[in-house]
């Protein structure tokens, strides 16, 4: 029987923490175990970890000092025994029979090495609900330009991969980008066209940051892959880190500098940027903010999908 493991951190949550764990336990499969990373929280949320801890599923670790989105997830994974491995934030929830679908398209499909899905997103102040669809088939020349599967929810084949499965922590918020990436890099990701995700938006700080287009972990992100990009996709995040940090004056700046040298692959990273802006609007409008990714991903493959790193 295989084991599927499931890293939960967790800081200064404890109602929302019941809430995501049961999701999770609540699962219909045979063979789990939840290891709940209590990432040095201030309150009452060991008197919650207790409680969860009277399931003999649950595995509970204390940090005494946080070790930040990445830190914990890492040390969790540590402290898994699973043949699979997947991952929930303690304010979001696996709704139910998102374990059984995910896992039946692993075991379907024994090249594959990643199964993610769609997702819920819940606006918890106002109590509005959308669904996310994004694309459902891609590779690593579409994921390095944006993070598809969009959430560090998904369960890993862990034996499939050379090396063991960690986060780096030095890419927050695009962590979980990066995994998928450097996973997509060995073998096949997915995404099953069924919402087995709800993802909560609120008022306060999350464990992970939600938003792989943070300035920071974008610089580090492009710095770390930037040789296995195309000189569009380069050129795109550039753009993208200059809007963030001073505008749109920067963003065209950059797209200047960049069209000196790379005409034609900076053409092609202004036509996403514009097509990102326009169907980002269209796709708030229709309640599906899943287009913009699923029309970008086709735009991305058509144009790169067979390109050398190079850009030719």
């Amino acid at each position: 029987m295989s084991l599927l493991s499931v890293v939960m951190p967790t800081h200064n949550r404890p109602d929302q923490l019941h809430r995501a764990a049961r999701s999770v336990l609540d699962q219909q499969v045979t063979g789990l175990e939840l290891v709940i990373v209590d990432d040095a929280s201030t309150d009452d949320t060991p008197d919650m970890t207790d409680r969860l801890a009277a399931d003999p599923r649950v595995v509970v670790i204390r940090n005494d000092v946080s070790l930040g989105p990445g830190g914990a997830r890492n040390r969790g994974i540590a402290a898994t025994k699973g043949d699979f491995l997947g991952f929930c934030d303690d304010d979001d929830a696996w709704l139910p029979g998102a374990a059984s679908i995910l896992l039946g398209a692993l075991e379907a499909d024994p090249g594959l090495g990643v199964a993610s899905s769609w997702h819920r997103v819940v606006h918890e102040q106002s109590g509005r609900e959308v669904d996310y669809r994004g694309p459902t088939h891609f590779g690593s020349a579409e994921l390095l330009w944006f993070n598809f599967v969009a959430l560090p929810f998904g369960i890993i084949r862990r034996g499939a991969f050379a090396d063991p499965i960690a986060f780096d922590p030095t890419l927050p918020p695009c962590e979980d980008w990066d995994l998928w990436l450097r996973c997509a890099f060995e073998r096949p990701v997915e995404v099953v066209p069924h919402i087995l995700y709800s993802y909560h938006q609120h008022g306060g700080d999350r464990v992970t940051k939600v938003g792989s287009g943070s300035r920071g972990g974008r610089e580090v992100f492009l710095d770390k892959h930037g040789a296995s990009m195309t000189a569009a996709c380069r050129a795109y995040h550039r753009a993208v880190i200059g809007e963030q940090e001073s505008g749109r004056d920067a963003m065209l700046r950059s797209l200047a500098e960049s069209a000196a040298h790379e005409p034609l692959a900076t053409s092609f990273a202004a036509s996403v940027l514009a097509v990102s802006l326009a169907a980002s609007q269209v796709g708030m409008r229709r309640r599906d903010p899943g287009m913009t990714s699923r029309l970008l991903s086709r735009m991305v493959h058509r144009s790169e999908g067979d390109r050398q790193p190079d850009g030719r």
